[in-house]
């Protein structure tokens, strides 16, 4: 897993793609286009696809995600045009479709298969620091990459690097025997396996709108994650406090490296309680909105202090969210908490682009402080206040009462249906 995330992540075209496209004549509004086709490919196709992941083996799912992805890259480096960048950019949406949720719950299903679920969020947090350190230094090989062989050489290494990802994910499965799985009644599965990919769909909705602790899990991964976003606004920051052109690159280092660090301890506030995570959560808004105001590139450290505790509470709400699910739609619900981040994120692009219009972009990155504080604010609630390193039990619901919303807890066999009930017993 943590070979396919830094084979999937350690793309120059990732820093370039954009450059690529406009080089062979797309317009401005043509490469938005684009990009809200990238977008709604992924939003239509995050839900659908964690219950392919969820009725499928999902090492052959994550296999397909990184195919989709090279193939995509092909059609950018081998055949550019607007058609192909087009094509490119819906196979890449689908591909994030596909991962987002699968890996986790390959994680998390592995883990347990083994008697090992406790250990989640610290496996988690070194995947988060992968993923952080394989973008880094994706993104600084970009430009010698480029000034070897052009955009293209940018484009062929990463169509290499996702096809090697194709094998890695097969191996995944290797050997791997999948204990049967359990709803939240304890009883099994495969019969709801058996009827498809509907019936999983259903299942793994009905969880994520029904179950107290897995609705609130989510909402809170979903903000967490969509509030990320931001650090597209960082270059264009950096050139309003003054830094020269030929110093960004590294001042943008600095957020990934505290991201990196970040998801390499995250699992360490596995147990910490909901006080804690609110007051870095505060600690962590004021740091990026007197970054961003300060007007001078020293501020980045305030935002690298941000992404150094965003990261860090993504990792322990991802993992409370995994504890938390005991359907048999492991990979659909967590693909819900995939489409929240997207709509997050949206939300974010659409209000910056009209705050563009009146405000700079020290203040647009600094508005981001306030959903921040107020999914503080949320972590006091008492409905989030379940330990996070707790896993329910099998017939147990997150909040520690037999499940209402599913199916009935099947009685005892042994037990005599006709008999009367008595009022003491009522």
């Amino acid at each position: 897993m943590y070979l396919y995330t830094g084979l999937t992540e350690l793309l120059p075209l990732n820093a370039v793609y954009a450059l690529l496209i406009a080089s062979h004549g797309v317009s401005t509004s043509e490469l938005s286009v684009l990009f809200a086709l990238w977008t709604v490919t992924t939003l239509l196709c995050e839900i659908p696809s964690g219950a392919v992941a969820d009725r499928f083996p999902r090492h052959l799912v994550l296999a397909a995600a990184a195919l989709a992805q090279g193939t995509g890259f092909i059609l950018w480096t081998a055949l550019p045009s607007l058609g192909s960048f087009a094509a490119g950019f819906v196979l890449w949406g689908l591909a994030t479709a596909l991962t987002s949720g699968t890996l986790q719950s390959l994680l998390y299903d592995g883990l347990a298969d083994d008697g090992r679920s406790e250990q989640y969020a610290q496996v988690s947090s070194r995947l988060a620091a992968v993923q952080a350190c394989s973008i880094a230094v994706g993104s600084l090989v970009a430009s010698p990459v480029v000034l070897w062989g052009g955009y293209s050489a940018a484009g062929w290494v990463s169509v290499l690097l996702t096809l090697l990802a194709v094998p890695t994910a097969l191996g995944m499965g290797r050997g791997r025997r999948r204990a049967p799985a359990t709803d939240d009644t304890g009883t099994g599965t495969d019969g709801l396996a058996a009827q498809g990919w509907l019936s999983l769909l259903r299942a793994g909705l009905a969880e994520a709108r029904h179950t107290p602790q897995v609705r609130s899990s989510l909402l809170l991964v979903s903000v967490l994650a969509g509030i990320g976003v931001v650090d597209e606004y960082l270059p264009v920051l950096a050139l309003e406090g003054g830094a020269p052109p030929a110093t960004i690159p590294l001042l943008l280092l600095l957020p990934w490296a505290a991201m990196a660090v970040g998801g390499l301890m995250g699992w360490r506030l596995a147990k910490a309680g909901n006080g804690v995570l609110a007051g870095l959560l505060l600690a962590g808004g004021s740091a990026l909105a007197l970054g961003a105001l300060s007007h001078h590139p020293g501020g980045f450290l305030g935002i690298a202090a941000f992404y150094w505790i965003l990261r860090m509470l993504q990792v322990v709400m991802g993992a409370r969210l995994q504890h938390a699910i005991t359907g048999p739609a492991r990979a659909t619900v967590s693909s819900v908490a995939g489409l929240g981040a997207q709509t997050v994120s949206l939300m974010i692009f659409l209000g910056s682009a009209l705050g563009a219009r009146w405000a700079s972009a020290s203040v647009l990155v600094a508005a981001t402080a306030v959903p921040v504080f107020l999914t503080a604010m949320l972590l006091l609630l008492p409905r989030y206040g379940r330990p996070p390193h707790v896993a329910p039990s099998a017939t147990e619901s997150p909040d520690g009462v037999p499940p209402v919303s599913g199916p009935a807890l099947q009685a005892d066999p042994r037990e005599n249906r006709s008999a009367p009930v008595k009022e003491s017993d009522a």
